[in-house]
């Protein structure tokens, strides 16, 4: 094949290639969800800020502030195994440079202590478009407490 035949054929190749685009708010927000449902570490961690600061807070109140930390406790997490995650989407805001992501979390272990262990919590997400893509700055858990009178989606 001459040199001028398979630059004809690249030139009529580049016209089918797609271009990759980056993630938008949406795309990431669900992935990062789906992620965690199917312990999915790679996809996971696509999602989350390469910056240094990524504010993590446990439904105890324990608060990290470091991405590293963070990616290495939830590194471990997923690699545990005996847990569901199952979430429910209750609100979603954007704007041009922020998004966020309320969920209520049915979340069990197996076994924990010897027992199993459910926790409903509220997981509040914060993504800011870093570059072309949106990542994950701030993780959020917060345990569902029951108001007396409150008809709202809490249990």
């Amino acid at each position: 094949m001459s040199i001028k035949s398979l630059l004809s054929l690249l030139v009529i190749a580049g016209f089918y290639i797609v271009p990759v685009q980056a993630c938008d708010f949406e795309c990431t927000y669900k992935k990062h969800i789906s992620a965690i449902e199917k312990k999915d570490i790679a996809a996971f961690e696509s999602t989350i800020t390469k910056g240094d600061k990524l504010t993590f807070i446990l439904p105890d109140g324990t608060f990290f502030e470091d991405s590293a930390t963070y990616r290495k406790l939830l590194k471990g997490w997923f690699a545990e195994g005996g847990w569901t995650f199952t979430p429910e989407v209750l609100q979603v805001e954007q704007t041009s440079e922020m998004g966020t992501v309320l969920l209520k979390v049915l979340y069990h272990e197996d076994d924990r202590d010897g027992k199993p262990y459910d926790l409903e919590h509220y997981l509040y997400l914060v993504f800011k478009k870093q570059g072309d893509g949106w990542f994950l700055i701030h993780d959020q858990n917060t345990k569902v407490k029951a108001v007396k009178g409150d008809k709202s989606k809490a249990s």
